[in-house]
C-alpha cells in the first residue's frame, strides 16, 4: 500500500506542477509580509511557489505531457484560470513582484481542490478591482461574504479577498475556511522550513514543498478506507520535501532535500548513512510492480541505530529475550549469522499479481546457508522456511514485519523470501530464465536518468503496477492513470534518497519513455 501512497503523491506533484506553468506570467518577487504562504500552509500540504522573471512558459511550450498528466477537464479550466483571471490587469498589477503559492487540498467526495494564495503591496479597492474584472469579459457575482467569477467558458472560479491577502479556488469553501481564522503564524514548521529554501528561487523554475504530516487528509478522496497495515506509518510521519523543478521534454524531475523530523522515523536510520551503489535490484523479475531498497554502509553501526528504533517502538526486550530463547534453544549465537553475513543491501518488493517478496544482499551466501540449517526446514529441493517467527524483523526492522515465517532460498549471494512457496518458485523460474526488470528497455531508460549511489529508493512500474492500483485507487484516479490520453504511457515514478548529515539529498521523478524496445 504504501507503494500505493507513493504513485499518488508523484501523480498530485505531476499535476501541481502542470498547473503552475498556467500561472508563471504573474510577477512575483519577494513579497514584505509572509501572509500569502501562511495562508496556503494552513489548509494545504502541497505548496508549489515560483517567480515571473523565469519565462517559463517560452522555456516549456513544447512540453506535451501537461495535459496528459493534468486530464482535459483540468488542463481547459486551469488554462482559463491563467489566461482570464490572472492575466487581467486588474489582478496582474495588485500583485505585481509578490510571491505567489499553488497548494492542493482535499475537496468534496473523490474531488481534490487547489487554492492559490498571493497579496498585493497596494490598499485594494473591492469596488474598483470587482469592476476591473467585469470589464475583463468576467461575471462578478458577490453574495454572503463570497465572490464568484464565472468566465466566458462557463468556468467558475472563487475569489477571497482580506487586507493584502488575494485567494483563488475552485469552490468557495477552502477560501471561506481561510478567511475565518487567524492566518498568521500557522504552522510555522512548515513556513520556516519552505523560507529556508527561498535562496534556490534564484537558481530554478520553481519550487514544490511537501508536508507529509497532512497527506492522510489528502489522501481520502484518492485511497478508500484507512490508512492501515504498511500505510499506518503515514499517519504518523513528521516530516517535510524542498524540492525544485527540472525541465525536460521527456520527464517530470524534482530535485532538492528531504527532511525527517521524526526522530523514531525507521527512515531516519538511513538519514547519516553514506551513499551505496544500488546492486540488489538486478534480481528483480520482470513483472515487478514496486520495489523499496535501503542500503547502508556497514550493519554494526548501524545496529546501534536500529536498536534505539526498537527502544522507540517499546519492543527493545522482547526483542532481546526472543534473540536468548532462540539462542538457548538451537544452541547457536544468532549475532553470527544476519548481522556476519549481511552484506549492505535489503529489499521488499511486489509483482503484478499482488504477491510480496523480500531480500537482502550476503557477503558469503554458502556459509549462512549452512548455519541456518537448525533454525530451519527443507519444503523442496530449493525452498527452505524458517521454524521460528520474526528472525528478519528482529534483525532489520520495519520493511520485514509482514514476513513473520517465510520461505527462502540463497543463491548467488542473495536470500531471498516470500510468505507463500508458490510465489518464490515463481521467482526463481523468472530468475533462471533471465525473465529481469533490469533487461526492459523503461528500466534501463529510468536508471539512466538518475544516480545509482543511494540509501532508499522508491520505485513503481506503472505498466505492472495497474490491477494493484485497480484495487487500491477510487475510479477517477486510475481512469487517469490508465487513459490514453492520460498516464497510461509513463512508465516510471521514483522517490530516490541519499543520507547527507541528517538529511537526504532527493530525487523525484516521473518518467515517460519515448523510445521503443528495438533502441536498446
Amino acid at each position: 500500500m504504501k507503494k500505493i501512497l507513493l504513485s499518488i503523491i508523484t501523480l498530485l506533484t505531476a499535476i501541481v506542477t502542470m498547473a503552475y506553468l498556467y500561472f508563471s506570467k504573474l510577477n512575483t518577487a519577494h513579497a514584505q509580509s509572509d501572509l500569502s504562504l501562511y495562508a496556503a500552509v494552513s489548509e494545504s500540504g502541497f505548496i508549489f511557489s515560483f517567480e515571473q522573471d523565469k519565462s517559463v512558459l517560452d522555456i516549456l511550450k513544447g512540453q506535451d505531457n501537461f495535459e496528459e498528466i493534468m486530464g482535459p477537464e483540468k488542463f481547459k479550466s486551469l488554462q482559463s484560470l491563467k489566461n482570464v483571471v490572472l492575466s487581467s490587469t486588474a489582478l496582474s498589477g495588485l500583485t505585481q513582484k509578490q510571491m505567489v503559492y499553488l497548494g492542493i487540498l482535499p475537496g468534496k467526495g473523490k474531488e481534490l481542490d487547489f487554492i492559490i494564495s498571493t497579496q498585493s503591496d497596494q490598499e485594494m479597492s473591492k469596488t474598483q478591482l470587482f469592476h476591473a474584472l467585469k470589464t475583463a469579459a468576467m461575471r462578478v457575482d458577490s453574495a454572503g461574504g463570497q465572490t464568484k467569477l464565472t468566465l466566458a467558458d462557463s468556468s467558475v472560479f472563487y475569489l477571497g479577498l482580506k487586507d493584502h491577502l488575494i485567494l483563488l479556488s475552485n469552490r468557495p469553501e477552502p477560501i471561506k475556511t481561510i478567511l475565518s481564522k487567524p492566518i498568521d503564524k500557522t504552522d510555522d514548521q512548515f513556513v520556516e522550513y519552505i523560507k529556508s529554501g527561498s535562496k534556490l528561487s534564484k537558481n530554478s523554475l520553481a519550487q514544490l514543498y511537501l508536508n507529509f504530516n497532512k497527506i492522510p487528509a489528502l489522501l481520502k478522496p484518492i485511497i478508500p478506507g484507512k490508512l492501515n497495515g504498511e500505510l499506518a506509518i503515514f499517519n504518523q510521519q513528521h516530516a517535510f520535501a524542498l524540492l525544485t523543478y527540472n525541465f525536460s521534454k521527456e520527464r517530470v524531475l524534482f530535485t532538492g532535500t528531504t527532511l525527517i523530523q521524526n526522530p523514531n522515523s525507521y527512515y531516519q536510520l538511513f538519514a547519516e548513512e553514506v551513499p551505496q551503489k544500488m546492486s540488489i535490484q538486478n534480481i528483480l523479475p520482470e513483472k515487478t510492480a514496486n520495489f523499496s531498497i535501503y542500503a547502508i554502509d556497514k550493519y554494526e553501526p548501524w545496529s546501534k541505530k536500529l536498536d534505539q528504533w526498537f527502544t522507540s517502538h517499546k519492543e527493545d526486550q522482547k526483542r532481546v529475550k526472543f534473540a536468548e530463547a532462540i539462542n538457548q534453544k538451537y544452541h547457536l549465537n544468532l549475532e553470527l549469522l544476519f548481522p556476519k553475513y549481511f552484506q549492505n543491501q535489503m529489499m521488499t518488493f511486489q509483482l503484478s499479481t499482488g504477491e510480496k517478496l523480500g531480500a537482502i544482499n550476503l557477503s558469503n551466501g554458502d556459509k549462512l546457508d549452512q548455519l541456518l540449517i537448525d533454525i530451519s526446514e527443507d519444503y523442496s529441493e530449493d525452498l527452505k522456511l524458517f521454524k521460528e517467527p520474526d528472525l528478519l524483523y528482529t534483525y532489520f526492522g520495519m520493511p520485514f514485519q509482514g514476513f513473520k515465517r517465510p520461505y527462502y532460498t540463497i543463491l548467488d549471494n542473495y536470500l531471498v523470501f516470500a510468505n507463500t512457496a508458490a510465489t518464490l518458485q515463481s521467482f526463481l523460474k523468472d530468475y533462471r530464465e533471465n525473465q529481469l526488470l533490469i533487461n526492459t528497455a523503461r528500466f534501463i531508460n529510468v536508471t539512466n536518468q538518475l544516480p545509482n549511489n543511494s540509501n532508499l529508493n522508491f520505485y513503481i512500474d506503472h505498466q505492472n503496477s495497474k490491477n494493484i492500483w485497480a484495487k487500491n485507487v477510487y475510479l477517477p484516479f486510475f481512469n487517469r492513470l490508465t487513459a490514453e490520453n492520460g498516464l497510461k504511457n509513463y512508465e516510471s515514478f521514483v522517490y530516490q534518497l541519499s543520507g547527507d548529515h541528517g538529511k537526504f539529498q532527493t530525487n523525484l521523478l516521473i518518467g515517460k519513455f519515448v523510445g521503443t524496445e528495438k533502441d536498446f
